[in-house]
Order: C-alpha cells, then sequence, then structure tokens
C-alpha cells in the first residue's frame, strides 16, 4: 500500500475508532451537548415552580368573580372579623404567603437526533411566595425557590443546583409571571469530569375564562431563553471541546382546572415545547463534527390538589411525547400563612 492510500486509510478510521473506543470508555464526544439539551429540558420544569405561587384553590376566590368587594358575612354577631370560606391570604398578617417543598421524578428516554438515551432526573426543591400586594391596576406577588438535582443519562452521572426569583403580576383575567434562575451540573463520564452551568429566563403570560364558578379555562405562552457553559474534557487523549450552548422556547399550553367538590380541585394541561438551538459543533483535537439536537415535544398532565386547614397536598403525573419521551411525577406539600 502506497503512503497515498495509508493516509486516506487513516482519514477514514480513526474518527470510527474514536467513536468505538469512546463508547467502551463511557465517554462519548457528545457529553456536553447530552447534557445542555437535559438543562434546556428541565428549565420547563422550574417554570412550573412559580405556580407554586397561586395554588388551584386561589382560581377560585370570591375575588376573581367580583373585585376587591368584602363579603356580606365578614363580620360575626358579636363584630369580631371573620375569614371567608375562600381562605384569602389578604387576611393573614404574615408577609409571606406560603412555604412549600415539593419531590419530583423524570423518567425519560431522549433522542438525540441518532443516540437515544435513558435520561432519569430527580429533584428536590423547597420555596416560598409572599402574599399579593395590591396596586392601582392588579396585584404583585414575589416568589424563590433552591432545588437539589440528580440525575442519571445512560452513561454520565450528575448532581447539581438550581436556585430562582420570580414574579407574578395579575390584572383582572390576565396574568404574567417573570423568571430567572441559575444552576450548575457536575458531571462524570467515566473517564472524564466535566461541569456544565447555565442561567435561565423566562416569560409567561395566560388568561382565565371562568366557564363558572368551579370551571375556567386558562391558555398561555411561555417564552424562555437559557445559556449553558460547555466544559472541554478529554476523550482518549483527545480534547473535546463545544462552543456555548443557546435556546429559545416557546411553549404554548392550556389548561383546564376545576373545583371537584369543596377543598379538592384538579386541572388538566397540554403544553408543547418547541426549542431552537443547541445543536453546536463539537471539536475533537481541531476537527470539527456535527453537534446533536433533539425534537420538541409535548406534555400531557394531570394535577390533583387537596386543602385541608392551612395545609395544602398536591400532586401530578405526566406524559412526555416527542424528543423527550417518558413520564414525570411531582408530589408537593405547601403551608399557608
Amino acid at each position: 500500500m502506497n503512503t497515498k492510500n495509508y493516509t486516506k486509510l487513516m482519514f477514514a478510521v480513526v474518527p470510527a475508532l474514536l467513536f468505538s473506543l469512546s463508547s467502551m470508555a463511557d465517554t462519548t464526544i457528545y457529553d456536553n451537548n447530552i447534557i445542555a439539551q437535559n438543562i434546556n429540558m428541565l428549565t420547563d420544569t422550574f417554570v412550573s415552580y412559580t405556580r407554586n405561587g397561586e395554588t388551584l384553590s386561589d382560581l377560585f376566590t370570591d375575588k376573581k368573580f367580583y373585585g376587591t368587594m368584602r363579603r356580606i358575612d365578614e363580620y360575626g354577631d358579636d363584630g369580631t372579623t371573620l375569614k371567608n370560606n375562600y381562605d384569602d391570604d389578604t387576611y393573614s398578617d404574615s408577609f409571606i404567603k406560603n412555604v412549600w417543598a415539593d419531590a419530583r421524578h423524570i423518567n425519560e428516554h431522549a433522542h438525540y437526533d441518532n443516540i437515544a438515551k435513558r435520561a432519569r432526573f430527580n429533584i428536590a426543591t423547597a420555596g416560598a411566595t409572599t402574599k399579593s400586594i395590591n396596586l392601582k391596576y392588579g396585584n404583585m406577588y414575589f416568589g424563590t425557590f433552591a432545588g437539589y438535582i440528580n440525575s442519571d443519562t445512560g452513561h454520565i452521572d450528575s448532581n447539581g443546583a438550581v436556585g430562582g426569583i420570580f414574579a407574578h403580576y395579575d390584572f383582572q383575567k390576565i396574568g404574567a409571571t417573570i423568571l430567572a434562575d441559575i444552576g450548575s451540573l457536575n458531571n462524570d463520564s467515566g473517564n472524564a469530569k466535566f461541569n456544565n452551568f447555565w442561567t435561565h429566563v423566562a416569560t409567561d403570560a395566560d388568561v382565565k375564562f371562568y366557564i363558572d364558578k368551579t370551571f375556567l379555562i386558562q391558555p398561555g405562552l411561555s417564552v424562555a431563553y437559557t445559556f449553558v457553559s460547555s466544559d472541554d474534557l478529554s476523550v482518549n487523549n483527545n480534547v473535546v471541546s463545544s462552543d456555548n450552548f443557546n435556546f429559545l422556547n416557546l411553549a404554548p399550553y392550556v389548561r383546564f382546572v376545576k373545583q371537584i367538590v369543596p377543598d379538592w380541585y384538579g386541572a388538566l394541561s397540554a403544553k408543547y415545547v418547541a426549542h431552537f438551538g443547541g445543536d453546536n459543533d463539537v471539536y475533537v483535537a481541531g476537527t470539527k463534527y456535527d453537534g446533536i439536537d433533539t425534537d420538541n415535544y409535548t406534555d400531557l398532565g394531570l394535577d390533583i390538589e387537596y386543602k385541608f386547614k392551612r395545609f395544602i397536598f398536591d400532586g401530578g403525573v405526566h406524559k412526555q411525547i416527542g424528543g423527550f419521551d417518558g413520564w414525570s411525577g411531582n408530589i408537593t406539600l405547601k403551608y399557608k400563612f
């Protein structure tokens, strides 16, 4: 074999050998891409935490229908103040409306172009929300949360944390939320350890259409941006790098919320999550390879809430279909001041 043909053969074999050996070593050149896609998927979960500031039962308080006028049974026969049946948070002297803790598990088949991996995530989160601040037009409340994240994506084990703040504004039947969060995942793929840091901002707007005092339809749209840093790693003594990741997410949704019986509430939801960006090129020892991406996905959910005095218990089961295909579930405990 002459030198020219030998050189052609090496250029054809070495990249294939690199992929093969990296698979055996539990490390691939796409690890940064995979983690970035996972983080972007998780940001939709962080947006959902903002709903803990307003429970399903809050959607059916009397002021939602009649403004802020007092009920005629506000005062007892002896002139003392009574709490109305709708448990309006304006009766509390505390600036904090509620505190909450949430446990969530996500089990997905994640389809990264031609690579499919089972992805499991466990997230434990706690947060707090202020009571509503009355403004000339509408009202506003603020919230914060912090969480611990553990995940297993095929051969990559990850641990990290997230923290966020949000504000929600209501005017008549229109609601809007803005959220900002930051986080970091420390990843171990066998022969390589690397870190991915992210920042995420999102805004969400919805309209509530009350069919009656016990049922409403709530369409909305979430728009979000996610930045994920890319850490260099080594695969078979080759430096693997990619540019930092940028995602733009659009998620139209609709919820159907129902007061089933006193103190029991339910919600059916459907959301389509479309993302743009994130398919960055990968460089192995200076040679460029195409990155990987995931398809958009749909999330269908069923959530139930039970209110017992100042405690609120809720949980949900959600089905994802598309680029992320699987199930997720959560349980949440809230205490209302």
